[in-house]
């Protein structure tokens, strides 16, 4: 009965100093990922940081913006490549088809 109580106490503690340190777990962005931010508009930047919650990334953030906002030209079905340098994201239509679309790096705005 003592061990079992030894045990609860134990992962008390540890509960309590897992929930104390959550900051620390806080997602810190890669370079790449520093880079593609600083290339936004100021409230865009504040959208997508806003957004980081627990397992998503820079990147999946930019990259779900920019398929929603190609979807509403384009029925896609993934984003196949963004290259940010050139403002081109390569997505993968519903159907097979592969389309290249391009978009303003610091809004994310698509162009046609």
């Amino acid at each position: 009965m003592q061990t079992i109580s030894r045990y609860a106490k134990t992962g008390a503690a540890l509960a309590v100093m897992l929930l104390a340190s959550g900051a620390a777990f806080a997602y810190d962005a890669t370079a790449l990922e520093k880079a593609e931010l600083a290339q936004l508009t100021p409230q865009l930047r504040s959208q997508i940081e806003a957004r980081i919650t627990g397992g998503q990334t820079v990147r999946g953030i930019l990259e779900t913006m920019l398929l929603n906002n190609i979807s509403q030209l384009f029925a896609t079905n993934r984003v196949v490549a963004v290259d940010f340098d050139k403002g081109v994201a390569v997505v993968e239509g519903t159907n097979g088809q592969v389309k290249a679309f391009s978009f303003d790096v610091a809004t994310l705005v698509i162009k046609t």
